[in-house]
C-alpha cells in the first residue's frame, strides 16, 4: 500500500482525499498551525487553541463514518452569536480543552469519525505567518495575506513564521516513509508553503525518496499568486523547498465556462496556464481535471471560496499512478 503524505489543507485537500479514499493508499496529511481566519480564527483567538478549521476538512475527507456525523461535523451555523463557527471546528475546540492538547484532540475525532489514516499538525506550537511585499511593507496574519483589504497589492516577496517552531516529530516520521508527497491543491503563501517555514520540514522532504509532486492551482488569487503561471508556482515551491525540488508538476488544461470565468476576472483572478514549465526540466502532467460541478458559498461563511475544483477521481487516479 502506497503511503501518500499530503502537504496542506483547507478545499483542496479534502477535495484530493475525496478521490484518493477510493485507492489502497495510506493518506496522511499535514496542516499549518498559521491559520487565523474565520471560525478558526475566533477560536483561536478566543479560546487559544490549535487553528482547528483545517484539521477538521482533512479528518472529513478521511472519515468513513455515516453521513449524518460528517454533515454534523461540517455544519455551519447561519446567525447568532455563532454564526460562521462550524459544529467540527467548536467539537475539536472543546476536545482540545478536556484532553490537555491538539493531538489528543485528533486521536478522538478521528475515532468519532471512523477515519483512516492520519491528519498531523505540522508544529505543535501556535504560530503567526507573516508576508513580506515587494514595497518593504509587511502583513501579518494568515487571513490578511489571504484576503487583502485593499484593490491592489505589491507581490509576496517572503513568508516568515513567528515563533520559529520546531515540527512534529509525527510529520518528520510521515515524509521518511512516503512514497509519494503531494504539496496542494490549495492556497500557495497561506496553506501550503507555512508548512515549508517550520523547522526540519524542508530538510525531510530533501532526505525523502518520495516522489515530490505539486498540484497546481485551477485559477490565480488576487494578492498572492496574481498572474502567475504553472512554471511561476513550481519556482516558488522549489525555493521554499530549499535543497529539496519537484519530481512532478500537475496542470489542469481545461478551459472553464465563460461565465465563470467572467466571475473570476470581477475578483481579479484568472486561468492559470501550462506556460514555461516545459523549460523546467520538470515532469509535467497536464489533463482535464476540472470538476463539473460548480460550488457556491455556504451559508453564515466569511470567508471567498472558490467557485472551480479539481475532480477528485481524476487527480487522485494520476497521483496513484505516479
Amino acid at each position: 500500500m502506497k503511503n501518500i503524505v499530503i502537504i496542506g489543507g483547507g478545499t483542496g485537500t479534502f477535495t484530493l482525499l475525496s478521490g484518493l479514499r477510493k485507492f489502497p493508499t495510506n493518506n496522511s496529511v499535514i496542516v499549518s498551525s498559521a491559520d487565523d481566519g474565520g471560525s478558526t480564527g475566533r477560536l483561536r483567538k478566543e479560546l487559544d487553541v490549535f487553528p482547528p478549521g483545517d484539521l477538521r476538512q482533512c479528518l472529513l475527507g478521511l472519515s468513513y463514518t455515516e453521513k449524518e456525523t460528517q454533515d454534523l461535523f461540517a455544519y455551519r451555523f447561519e446567525k447568532g452569536e455563532l454564526q460562521g463557527h462550524t459544529v467540527g471546528n467548536i467539537i475539536i475546540a472543546a476536545l482540545s480543552k478536556t484532553l490537555g492538547g491538539v493531538e489528543s484532540a485528533i486521536k478522538q475525532a478521528s475515532k468519532m469519525l471512523n477515519v483512516r489514516g492520519e491528519v498531523v499538525p505540522v508544529t505543535l506550537f501556535p504560530t503567526k505567518l507573516s508576508a513580506t511585499l515587494n514595497n518593504g511593507k509587511t502583513v501579518v496574519g494568515e487571513h490578511n495575506i489571504d484576503e487583502p483589504k485593499i484593490k491592489s497589492r505589491p507581490a509576496i516577496k517572503s513568508l516568515q513564521l513567528s515563533p520559529s517552531a520546531p515540527a512534529n516529530k509525527r510529520v518528520l516520521r510521515s515524509l521518511e516513509r512516503a512514497d509519494v508527497i503531494v504539496l496542494g491543491p490549495g492556497d500557495l503563501f497561506t496553506s501550503i508553503l507555512p508548512n515549508l517555514l517550520v523547522k526540519g520540514v524542508s530538510e525531510a522532504i530533501a532526505k525523502s525518496k518520495a516522489k515530490k509532486v505539486l498540484v497546481v492551482n485551477l485559477m490565480t488569487k488576487k494578492g498572492q499568486t496574481d498572474n502567475f503561471t504553472a512554471a511561476d508556482f513550481v519556482n516558488t515551491v522549489n525555493k521554499y523547498l530549499g535543497k529539496a525540488k519537484l519530481d512532478t508538476v500537475i496542470i489542469n488544461n481545461k478551459k472553464p465556462a465563460v461565465n465563470i470565468l467572467a466571475k473570476y476576472k470581477k475578483e481579479g483572478a484568472k486561468l492559470i496556464a501550462a506556460e514555461g514549465v516545459k523549460k523546467l526540466k520538470i515532469k509535467a502532467i497536464a489533463k482535464d481535471l476540472l470538476s463539473k460541478n460548480v460550488f457556491g458559498k455556504v451559508n453564515g461563511d466569511s470567508l471567498k471560496r472558490s467557485y472551480l475544483r479539481h475532480d477528485p477521481d481524476k487527480l487522485a487516479k494520476i497521483i496513484y499512478e505516479l
